[in-house]
Parts: C-alpha cells; sequence; structure tokens
C-alpha cells in the first residue's frame, strides 16, 4: 500500500514539474534586440518587467529607428519590428505566442547626457571689435537656443552675438564697442561651460569712412570726414591718393565719428581717393569709391549763399552768392549749372564786380541739384569748378 502510494505522489510531481515547465517555455520572450544604423552603448533587457533600456550616443536621431528583435516562443510582433519607431519616447511591443500568450515589452531609448564643449581652435586669435571668427571645436549640439559665447577679463562679462552653424562649428560676433585688450573665450552648450585654452585679443577697429561733408574742396579749406572708429585715444591722418598715385598726408583732430582737416595749398588741383590712417595701430581704411576734387584757392570759386542754408528754395526765386577771384579770369558770360542724375540745367547769371556778388534765377523744375560754375567768352568755357553747394528747389 505504501509503495502505490509513493508512486501515485511521484506521478502528481513529475505532471506539475512538467506543466511549469511547458508555461515558461511558452512565454513568449525579447532575447536581443539591436537598432539599424545606430551605435548602441549598452542594452538592458528585464524579462522579468518586461522593459528594455537601451543607452545611444548624444545627438543620435531618435525619431525614425528600425529594430531588429530576436524573440523566443513568439509567431507575431505588435507593431511590426519592420517599421521604424520614433524613440524619442517609449514604443511597446506586444509578443504573441503560438498558443495565444500575449506579453507586452516597454522598449526605451535613451541618448547620453550632453558632454562639455570642447574648443579645438578658433580662426582668428587676434580679432578686431565688430569682425567676426569662427569657433571649431565638438559637442555643441544642434540647438541655437541653447549655444552662448562670452568673451571675459578681470572686469566683466560680455555676452557675443553667438550663431550656432552644426555641432562642429560656432560662429561669433564682438561688439564693435568691445574695449580693446586680452580675453577669454568661454563657450556655454546647456548647463556645460568650456573656455578656450588660448587668450583672445581684441583689437581696436580698422577705421572706415562714411561720407565727406562735401566731395569739392578748395586749397586752404576745412573738410569733415565721417565714419565710424576715429577715436581720441589714437593718431589718425587723411590720406590723399592722386590718379597719378601722388599721394598727401593731412594732419587731423578727430572726435569718434568726424576727422577734421585743412586742406593745404601744397595739394595739387585735381581728384583724390580719400583714406583714413590710424598711425597709432598702422590701420587704414578701404579708400572712398567718390573722388574728392580740390581746386585752386587763387581761381575763382562760390564762398556762399544764405539761400542755400535754407532747407530749399522756391522756383523763380533770386539766389545770390558771395564770390573770391572773379577778376583772375577775364570772361564775358557767367553761369550756373544744376545737375542731377537725370537732369541738367544751364542758368544765365549775373555778376556784379562791385560787390563781388553772383546772382541767378531758379527755373521752373524741382528736384535736389548740384551746383557748378562756369565761365566763358562767345565760344570757350574758360574755367569750370563743381562746387560743394546743392539746392533743393520746390
Amino acid at each position: 500500500m505504501k509503495t502505490k502510494l509513493h508512486l501515485f505522489l511521484i506521478i502528481i510531481l513529475l505532471y506539475a514539474c512538467k506543466s511549469n515547465e511547458d508555461i515558461v517555455v511558452d512565454t513568449p520572450t525579447i532575447s536581443s534586440i539591436s537598432l539599424e544604423g545606430v551605435s548602441v552603448l549598452q542594452t538592458d533587457i528585464s524579462n522579468t518587467q518586461k522593459k528594455i533600456t537601451i543607452r545611444v550616443p548624444y545627438q543620435t536621431d531618435l525619431t525614425s529607428i528600425t529594430p531588429t528583435i530576436k524573440t523566443l516562443n513568439t509567431v507575431t510582433i505588435i507593431p511590426s519590428e519592420l517599421v521604424a519607431q520614433n524613440f524619442t519616447r517609449a514604443v511597446y511591443y506586444t509578443l504573441i505566442s503560438e498558443s495565444g500568450q500575449k506579453v507586452i515589452y516597454e522598449v526605451s531609448v535613451i541618448t547620453m547626457e550632453q558632454p562639455t564643449p570642447l574648443i579645438t581652435n578658433v580662426s582668428k586669435d587676434t580679432l578686431e571689435a565688430g569682425k567676426q571668427a569662427l569657433i571649431i571645436g565638438h559637442y555643441f549640439g544642434l540647438n541655437p537656443t541653447e549655444v552662448q559665447a562670452s568673451l571675459v577679463n578681470a572686469s566683466n562679462e560680455t555676452q557675443l552675438k553667438t550663431e550656432l552653424i552644426d555641432s562642429l562649428h560656432i560662429q561669433i560676433y564682438p561688439l564693435d564697442d568691445l574695449l580693446p585688450g586680452t580675453y577669454t573665450l568661454s563657450l556655454k552648450i546647456k548647463n556645460k561651460t568650456t573656455n578656450y585654452n588660448k587668450p583672445i585679443v581684441i583689437e581696436y577697429p580698422t577705421p572706415q569712412i562714411d561720407s565727406i561733408d562735401y566731395w569739392n574742396a578748395i586749397q586752404e579749406e576745412k573738410i569733415r570726414v565721417f565714419g565710424k572708429y576715429f577715436s581720441k585715444n589714437y593718431t589718425y591722418q587723411l590720406m590723399l591718393v592722386g590718379k597719378d598715385e601722388k599721394k598727401y598726408s593731412l594732419a587731423t583732430t578727430s572726435n569718434d565719428k568726424i576727422i577734421e582737416c585743412q586742406i593745404p595749398s601744397s595739394v595739387n588741383q585735381g581728384e583724390y581717393s580719400v583714406k583714413v590712417i590710424n598711425c597709432t595701430l598702422k590701420k587704414e581704411s578701404s579708400p572712398t569709391i567718390l573722388p574728392l576734387t580740390i581746386y585752386r584757392n587763387d581761381m575763382p570759386y562760390l564762398i556762399d549763399s544764405e539761400k542755400i542754408t535754407e532747407n530749399s528754395v522756391k522756383q523763380g526765386e533770386t539766389v545770390t552768392f558771395s564770390t573770391l577771384n572773379f577778376g583772375k579770369i577775364s570772361s564775358r558770360f557767367y553761369q550756373i549749372q544744376l545737375e542731377n542724375e537725370t537732369a541738367s540745367i544751364i542758368q544765365n547769371a549775373l555778376y556784379n564786380a562791385s560787390n563781388n556778388r553772383l546772382s541767378f534765377e531758379i527755373p521752373q523744375i524741382k528736384g535736389a541739384y548740384h551746383v557748378s560754375l562756369i565761365l566763358s567768352d562767345e565760344s570757350t568755357i574758360l574755367y569750370r569748378i563743381n562746387t560743394r553747394f546743392t539746392l533743393t528747389i520746390e
């Protein structure tokens, strides 16, 4: 009797063990997973919690990745492993066994944390304020709003206009009023900051000419040059370069935006391109496109006119100029030429030798016109000068 009882118990145990084994073997599971075209750093599979965590390099694009999934006891995977998925969030895969048992796995792909940015080089270690430079390195990210470059010295930190080109290149634009000196370049990406291992030297900018108060001048007359970077801390000269390449260096005074100088009588009559030279830093501006025309001061020219100092003149009004040196040329006719880009009008003028005044009547035209003086006899122009005056006719 005992023998039969023992035999019965053994059969029951064997049956129970067999049933449990069948359940374990029949449970669908994921044995491995890889990501097409992606370098996987680490994969953690928990068949107990049904969770898979995959770690990939920083900046990996997770929006469309096709996984390769190897399974056990599985006849169907939903969604199909052949379909690319957006792994910026967890993706849930349902595994179905032949017997119909279902298991859901949560698959998460995590990119590594933003590394500390690394600056390997800067296109210029010495640059002018206002001029751009290129930062070269690694781990600059892909989000322009998370990138900020600064220049730091002992007294303050100046944030720069910063343009992210790609994860390896950043364009910086130092402010044009940044004080000259030696700085440390600092770069912040998200919450990670790094400094360039070489100093950045900022220099005062090269002079820049915007305009001249008038483009026709007379010997011994003062002219003003308007532009940028004319600091009182430096010495400047005005360089006149003639068509024959003859050069004149003129002494100047400056006040940041204006340089003033007097044209000496030693400068020959003619047309000149104009440059501003920073003698202290040995930097020179680009030459002007328009020429500055210099005339002799012992020849006829117009000094001033009350009407021209007004904002505008009206048709039919009489404009009178003060003159000098009209006696140098024996002329029968005196004329004023009004000229702009679209029109040229010549008006006869009356010269009064007793008070050295020249008068003419404003013609029936409108617009802004440059004023030229013409002295002639019956058939020949004896002398012509483009004056600095401009008339705006209503």
